[in-house]
């Protein structure tokens, strides 16, 4: 026997077992009775379940979801090496629905636990101690204790409920919807419960909320707070709150916000809430911003301009949002020139400056910032409240004037935090399979939507580096931050963290001289590219520019992707026209699938344009006088669609010939499911790849091709002769099983067509191209060796060639080309292109 003595004024439990009998693993309790006695459920996780955060919570949730809202009380749970143990009573149709499911619980994951229920483990006797009196002494003591929050008050503060000491003996918690259940009845029935005005459930797991249906139909409510619960499907969502009514509805940080359809998903709630997570209702959407919403710039906050200047320092403590309205009447410049001149005009040793919801609103750019006061004082004070124009055309300085709306808004939770935005984006811009942190172009990542992270501020480029610094450490081998601005690297001694650093890109900033990137010294680099910086312009010879990187930088071994030789002054030139190590683009990795697709599938060629794709289409074929009689007509109804959207400039006017540029994927694609049909001759192609720098090439490619409609022709096959001009775009590193592959855009192309040689004429379609389409539609079987290189190719995402080489070497041998794979991979050994 054994007692169990709460000390909190209740009757021991006296633990007799005098029903030795444990069920488990079956569907009926047969003879027995529950009734009112205490039942010991032993949950059996056999000691695997060590990697679970807050496995009691979890195993307990799992039992709520079997249970379905039937009344159910845990008491004295205690965690145990290989069983967790907790008693129970009156449960009676909790126990038949455990039973129902052969007393097995499913964790997710494949992960079962099995039940163990014994039946009246100890009596129940009178002032036992019973959950719903502790829940309900406990409420009614916050009931009294109503709290205030933004502004409304009488709120009842239930945020992480269970975690009250008063619970130390029983398990309380609202995911549970027999205690949810028994937790709103409670506070619907307590004397004082009028005085409540809203109600704050954030931090509780709560799924179901069909308990707070009690309080339906309740105008007076002003807020409901289920912030950082577990509320995922918008139906369930919607049916459960359809008669809640409040002013303000929190859900940020729940599984629902995450679905692609939200906030449209709960728009059946539209009349129940006039705010969610501080928005209007109305004008919930993704992108929001305070300046669409919340602020009204002619009321809100305090406007300070040149009458009033010194009552700025009546904000100097201030942690509210700050409006910066900056005059431009013509709307003359866009946004990134704007913020450009901005920051030539802050003070880079004062504090970090961001931007944040930038819009062109009534004549004027206006964004707001936050925490930033001494820039405040710097712009109003030293600069005048103007803004700096840099000398432009020979028109001399301008300046653009401003003013400020002070705590024009008050800081919300949902509010965006730029050091969190720049956490989430550089995070994003390192795939670990390259240890390369591309932060090019940084301003373009997508967390960075609505904040303006202007590196040409030094102490922000410091900002992000102190970040990549501290999340990458010893991972990290190349840092790529070209086309930021970039203006002045600042001490960076917490780089050195980053004991693989080798390589730096800082192509195409503003560096005016190499004093400016002389902290950089610190790191042991031995690749460093500057071109595309103002400094490469104060050296007349490339010996002078390499002798003067080298002072800095004595262990560099590579400078603008060229090796240093011992005589710098015979370093080759980087600019050429070929590179072969990119002909490969001709091949599987690009060219030759988008001729068959061109073929077979035009409108799966959307995925090689993005919307700022250009394409135009020339047709300068001549018909021959000595063409066959009646095919003249249908040859030139074959060609009206070359024609009738062909850009030749000597026959078309100016003002027409822009109608025949096509931009965007949706129209090129368009376009090119007119064109006839057509089948390529592969074998009569000649390619080049002209230019290459690892991130775009142009590729040409001539060639003859057969219109499919020549069956319909009184005469011989109509061939036509083709010229095609690629500029591609490679992106999205990172990609495929290895990681190494990249996505090819189309950034422009030129199509022409045009009179065959007699030569191609002659030996067309002589030599069979043997496609892998064909192959696999070949009535005879692959052998052996073409399953395993079809197979390798699927795993892998190599092209053919590469599969090949690679399956050979193993000697045919699956599972040894794979671990070859993994190790040329891991060595850097698989160039990008490798990959379809």
């Amino acid at each position: 026997m054994r007692v169990l003595d709460f000390a909190d004024g209740s009757v021991p439990i006296c633990l007799e077992y005098p029903d030795g009998r444990v069920f488990r693993k079956c569907s009926s309790y047969g003879d027995r009775v529950p009734g009112l006695n205490w039942v010991e459920f032993t949950l059996y996780h056999d000691g695997g379940l060590e990697f679970m955060e807050d496995r009691r919570q979890i195993l307990l949730e799992a039992i709520y979801e079997v249970v379905d809202g039937a009344n159910f009380f845990p008491v004295y749970y205690q965690l145990g090496g290989r069983v967790d143990t907790f008693l129970a009573r009156d449960c009676k149709k909790a126990l038949d629905r455990l039973f129902l499911q052969k007393l097995t619980i499913n964790l997710g994951h494949g992960i079962s636990i099995g039940i163990g229920v014994q039946m009246g483990v100890a009596r129940y006797i009178t002032n036992q101690i019973t959950p719903t009196y502790i829940i309900a002494e406990k409420l009614s003591e916050l009931i009294k204790r109503l709290v205030k929050r933004d502004g409304v008050g009488g709120l009842l503060n239930l945020e992480s409920f269970g975690s009250h000491p008063e619970f130390r003996n029983i398990v309380v918690s609202l995911a549970n919807p027999s205690i949810f259940t028994t937790v709103c009845q409670v506070i619907r029935n307590d004397p004082d419960s009028y005085r409540v005005r809203g109600y704050i459930l954030s931090k509780n797991r709560i799924r179901c909320l069909k308990p707070l249906s009690l309080f339906a139909n309740n105008p007076s409510i002003e807020l409901l707070d289920l912030s950082e619960n577990r509320i995922a499907s918008a139906e369930r969502f919607c049916n459960e709150m359809a008669h809640f009514q409040a002013k303000e509805l929190l859900l940020t940080k729940n599984p629902i916000e995450k679905n692609s359809k939200f906030p449209e998903n709960i728009k059946a709630l539209e009349k129940n809430f006039t705010l969610v997570n501080g928005v209007a209702f109305d004008k919930l959407h993704r992108d929001y911003c305070p300046l669409d919403n919340d602020i009204d710039l002619e009321a809100d906050g305090t406007r300070i301009d040149g009458s009033n200047i010194w009552k700025l320092m009546e904000f100097k403590d201030s942690k509210d949002w700050h409006a910066l309205c900056v005059s431009d009447p013509f709307h003359e410049y866009q946004k990134d020139a704007l913020f450009d001149f901005v920051f030539i005009s802050v003070d880079a040793n004062l504090s970090e400056f961001y931007p944040c919801y930038y819009k062109y609103i009534r004549r004027e750019h206006v964004f707001l910032v936050r925490n930033c006061f001494d820039q405040i004082v710097h712009l109003t004070n030293i600069r005048g409240m103007k803004i700096v124009v840099p000398p432009m055309l020979d028109l001399g300085e301008r300046l653009l004037n401003f003013y400020l709306r002070m705590n024009v808004s008050v800081f919300k939770d949902h509010h965006l935090e730029p050091h969190k935005c720049i956490v989430k984006a550089v995070k994003e811009s390192y795939p670990a399979q390259n240890r390369l942190l591309d932060l090019s172009q940084f301003q373009a990542n997508k967390n960075l939507e609505n904040v303006v992270v202007h590196m040409s501020s030094p102490k922000v480029l410091t900002s992000v580096l102190l970040v990549a610094s501290k999340q990458f450490m010893e991972n990290c081998s190349e840092i790529r931050l070209c086309n930021n601005k970039i203006i002045q690297v600042y001490q960076v001694n917490f780089l050195t963290r980053m004991g693989n650093l080798r390589a730096l890109d800082l192509r195409h900033n503003w560096l005016h001289d190499l004093s400016l990137i002389q902290p950089l010294e610190v790191l042991p680099l031995k690749s460093l590219l500057l071109h595309g910086n103002p400094l490469c312009r104060n050296y007349a010879m490339a010996s002078e520019y390499v002798r003067a990187v080298k002072e800095i930088f004595p262990q560099l071994t590579t400078l603008d992707g060229v090796e240093l030789q011992a005589n710098p002054g015979q370093t080759p030139q980087k600019n050429f026209l070929c590179y072969i190590g990119a002909y490969e683009l001709v091949g599987d990795v690009f060219l030759s699938n988008y001729l068959r697709e061109f073929e077979k599938a035009r409108e799966s060629l959307l995925k090689y344009y993005s919307d700022d794709s250009i394409f135009t289409m020339t047709c300068s074929y001549r018909i021959v006088q000595n063409q066959r009689t009646g095919a003249t007509g249908q040859l030139l109804r074959r060609l009206s669609q070359y024609n009738s959207n062909a850009r030749n400039l000597h026959q078309l006017d100016n003002s027409k010939a822009t109608n025949f540029v096509f931009v965007g994927g949706m129209e090129i694609v368009e376009l090119l499911l007119k064109l006839p049909k057509v089948t390529h001759d592969f074998h009569s192609l000649q390619t080049d790849v002209m230019h290459y720098d690892g991130k775009s090439a142009i590729i040409y490619v001539t060639g003859l091709l057969r219109d499919e409609a020549a069956g319909s022709f009184r005469g011989d096959d109509l061939f036509l002769a083709f010229s095609r001009q690629f500029v591609v775009k490679l992106e999205d590193d990172g990609l495929g099983l290895g990681k190494s592959a990249r996505r090819l855009k189309i950034t422009n192309e030129r199509f022409n067509i045009m009179n065959p040689s007699k030569t191609m004429v002659r030996n067309a379609f002589k030599v069979s191209h043997l496609t892998h389409d064909k192959i696999l539609d070949h009535k005879s079987e692959l052998d052996v060796k073409d399953h395993k290189l079809l197979l390798f190719q699927e795993v892998t995402g190599l092209i053919s060639t590469w599969c090949t080489s690679i399956v050979e070497a193993a000697e045919w041998d699956f599972e040894e080309a794979l671990k070859l794979f993994l190790k040329k991979n891991e060595a850097n050994e698989i160039p990008d292109i490798a990959f379809s």
